[in-house]
């Protein structure tokens, strides 16, 4: 589906013989590259994009068309829409070189924020242009819904820091950062379940920034991103269906079989079958139910992809596991009075392990939950419905808003503003109050039925910023961020902004 919320003015200034400079004739080159990025990679209709290089684009582009060109698109934003302003031209000392003056670019940047519409995404492609500023991390607050915030703001990506040329590319027809730029926006790589993060585009550009400088010493580039967005911006750019299990369910007088979920690996189909018993029943009866259950599921196509399906098709399971519930409740909150499993000969010694609480009976082994009834009593609940929801609000602003502000400082880390150790420093009281505060949310009683999976999210979200203060932590023996938590750095920041998405539609079933 193509994503028509995509609005962009792309300004490509090549003549400056009015003012005496010389001339940029990349220009033509870094607005046709851009212009393609947003329509082949984020699926921008033409109609939606200006081009400005002066007439018949002989790269004139007057100061006073650069307010014109902004004010053109506010009749046509909607508050769902995107806005990416580019420019390529020259650049001085924190401003912008237009064919006839300059212009400070602050505060275009600071303009362009004003825009009645979702998200602002300014792009400079010139020399010294690293030296701006945004408003820092967004917070969310008590009263905002997740739709209002994740994806609002703006993002600002100049090509250079505030003491360095932007450099052409390898054959002198356009900047170097465009290059890398239009290459990210296109690259199939980054597409996840159908969409494009703003910042995978931000990570794919900086991959190939760093591989031009070290193929070219003596011409490194370090461009700057800064963002005040909560979580990130998505592009929709294919259609995405999900893989799909065969669903399952199974009601007679003893029990329901209210779930089937896979375990299988690459040598052994595996399933789990979650049943609720509506009887008392004894060993035997146990055994029973699970001998059953298992006959009548282990062919049935429940795989957690397509590559699984295709390796275990037709293929009966080797085990079976059998959770066993009292009521919709403990199937909900995961709570089971026995677990039993069903397996080939040839694979139960795997799984038939020994333990106080276990036993086998006729070729099934069952495992009784001691602690049930204490689970059970501990799940009660003791406060209204709404003071629940509340408290998660509470939790999850602050936890929100501690990842925003990591966020923020930690692109730092990237503009080469401030070092790994230097951030350590700086979070040493946050990494505590992460660990303390998220303890606090552990402590809260069993969410209501109606909002447990938006609540279990929460929870996802909140143990992803908890991640984040351990990998902060650095190397077990130095202390040191090493390339491993790096990585696992930015894949855990990559996962909470995901989780934000989620949240934004589970929210909507919140009341």
């Amino acid at each position: 589906m193509i994503n028509n919320n995509i609005y962009a003015l792309l300004i490509g200034v090549g003549d400056y013989k009015k003012i005496k400079i010389t001339d940029l004739p990349s220009y033509r080159m870094d607005v046709a590259l851009i212009g393609t990025g947003l329509i082949s990679g984020l699926k921008c209709t033409q109609e939606h994009i200006r081009f400005m290089a002066g007439e018949d684009n002989n790269g004139v582009v007057s100061i006073s068309s650069l307010a014109k060109g902004v004010d053109s698109f506010k009749r046509a934003l909607s508050t769902e829409d995107t806005f990416i302003f580019y420019f390529s031209g020259h650049g001085s000392s924190e401003n912008l070189v237009f064919s006839d003056g300059q212009v400070d670019q602050q505060s275009v940047i600071n303009y362009i924020d004003q825009l009645p519409c979702k998200n602002k995404i300014v792009i400079l492609d010139c020399c010294y242009s690293g030296k701006f500023e945004t408003s820092g991390a967004n917070h969310l607050s008590i009263e905002q819904s997740l739709d209002m915030f994740a994806g609002h703001g703006i993002a600002v990506y100049a090509s250079s820091s505030d003491d360095e040329v932007s450099r052409l590319g390898s054959n002198g027809n356009h900047s170097m950062f465009t290059g890398a730029l239009s290459t990210a926006m296109i690259s199939q790589s980054i597409v996840h379940k159908g969409q494009i993060a703003l910042e995978d585009i931000y990570r794919e550009t900086q991959r190939l920034v760093h591989a031009w400088n070290i193929k070219n010493p003596g011409k490194e580039q370090h461009p700057i991103y800064r963002s005040s967005m909560g979580g990130t911006a998505y592009f929709k750019v294919m259609e995405y269906k999900p893989y799909e299990p065969e669903q399952i369910s199974v009601e007679n007088e003893k029990y329901i079989v209210t779930n089937v979920k896979p375990l299988s690996t690459t040598s052994e189909k595996r399933l789990s079958a979650f049943v609720i018993l509506k009887i008392e029943a004894s060993t035997d009866e146990l055994v029973s139910i699970t001998k059953e259950i298992a006959e009548s599921i282990k062919y049935a196509n429940v795989y957690s992809s397509e590559k699984s399906a295709a390796l275990h098709a037709n293929m009966p399971a080797k085990a079976v596991w059998c959770y066993f519930g009292m009521d919709e409740n403990d199937m909900v909150n995961h709570t089971h009075a026995y677990y039993t499993i069903w397996a080939v000969d040839d694979v139960k010694s795997k799984y038939y392990r020994d333990n106080t609480n276990a036993k086998v009976v006729d070729g099934i082994y069952i495992f009784k939950n001691t602690s049930y009834d204490l689970v059970r009593k501990m799940q009660e609940h003791t406060i209204s419905k709404e003071e629940y929801i509340k408290q998660c609000k509470n939790y999850l602003k602050l936890f929100v808003d501690k990842a925003e502000d990591f966020c923020v400082d930690l692109m730092e880390v990237y503009n080469c503003k401030l070092s790994f150790s230097e951030l350590q420093r700086r979070y040493k009281e946050w990494m505590i109050k992460v660990k303390q505060e998220f303890i606090q949310l552990s402590d809260m009683e069993v969410a209501p039925e109606e909002i447990h999976d938006w609540v279990e999210e929460i929870m996802q979200l909140s143990g992803l910023i908890l991640d984040l203060s351990i990998y902060l932590e650095g190397d077990k023996l130095s202390g040191t961020i090493t390339d491993r938590e790096e990585w696992l750095i930015q894949n855990t920041i990559k996962k909470y902004q995901e989780s934000l998405e989620k949240l934004k539609e589970l929210e909507t079933s919140i009341k």
